[in-house]
């Protein structure tokens, strides 16, 4: 089985370790026992650098120090023990964010409703909020979701796209509807379209528009979620916004029936220009 060592890197250094000790310690566990010179040559690290990293793996229990008369050599612990420290600490954290999670989850249900008529829009930031946001709103719509698809998207990960297909899923499996108008002209990037098709395959009726004005969705006519320029956000990052009120969703409603009927059927735009997408 081919193992991905960028990703190995990756999840070592999430766990913890620098960059430099988790490409030693790689070098180290592919060799099982090495002197200093061959873990500079396998990791790529400078030869004044890696006595330093591998002692400190020593000292966190990755590996042990060997000596046969002046020879020195190191010798990888079995992960199976050596990462058996953090995935202890691992489940204690989990353990405490669980409770923490309780106890606030008390504090935020004791303070009761919030009423205020004027506060009715939600500002979110960063691609991971928006994707759990509209998760949950797709999760509570009941009769249909109309949306404008334009980048950028916040399922960049299998995984979300998963998710929420399968939430798109379920609200046509409960009689609901998903029409959707993607933003595709003859020069769209080879992901959006695959990106098309996917949630094509998994429920949503798509039609196509060269351009559109925003970025937006609308649940039942009651909720939107919808882009907005905001001054504050840091550079890339996606802002948008979530509008409870029924005036205010039924106006986008109308502009998403408005383009709506403007598109074209995504099957007959894929005739008209010959694609197959995987």
């Amino acid at each position: 089985m081919a193992v991905d060592n960028n990703r190995l890197l990756e999840r070592l250094v999430d766990l913890g370790l620098s960059e430099r000790e988790a490409k030693v310690y790689l070098a180290l566990l592919s060799k099982r026992s090495a002197c200093s010179a061959d873990l500079q040559k396998s990791s790529g690290i400078p030869q004044t650098k890696v006595y330093e990293i591998i002692r400190r793996l020593v000292r966190q229990g990755y590996c042990r120090e060997r000596r046969v008369g002046h020879k020195r050599s190191f010798e990888a612990i079995d992960p199976q023990t050596a990462l058996n420290f953090h995935v202890q600490k691992l489940e204690v954290r989990l353990e405490d964010a669980s409770s923490l999670k309780r106890e606030l989850t008390e504090i935020f249900n004791a303070g009761g409703e919030v009423m205020e008529p004027l506060e009715y829009i939600e500002i979110l930031h960063g691609k991971e909020s928006i994707h759990h946001h509209y998760c949950q709103l797709l999760r509570n719509a009941k009769r249909e979701i109309m949306g404008f698809a334009r980048p950028p998207y916040t399922c960049d990960t299998t995984e979300k796209e998963e998710e929420q297909a399968r939430e798109n899923e379920a609200l046509v499996a409960r009689g609901g509807l998903s029409l959707w108008v993607y933003e595709l002209d003859d020069q769209a990037d080879a992901s959006h379209l695959s990106l098309a098709e996917f949630f094509h395959r998994r429920g949503e009726r798509i039609r196509v528009a060269q351009r559109l004005p925003l970025k937006m969705m609308v649940f039942d006519g009651r909720e939107v979620l919808v882009t907005q320029q905001d001054p504050y956000a840091l550079t890339g990052e996606l802002t948008m916004s979530i509008i409870k009120q029924n005036t205010v969703a039924n106006a986008y409603r109308a502009l998403f029936e408005f383009f709506w009927n403007q598109a074209e059927e995504y099957e007959s735009w894929k005739r008209r220009r010959n694609l197959v997408v995987p």
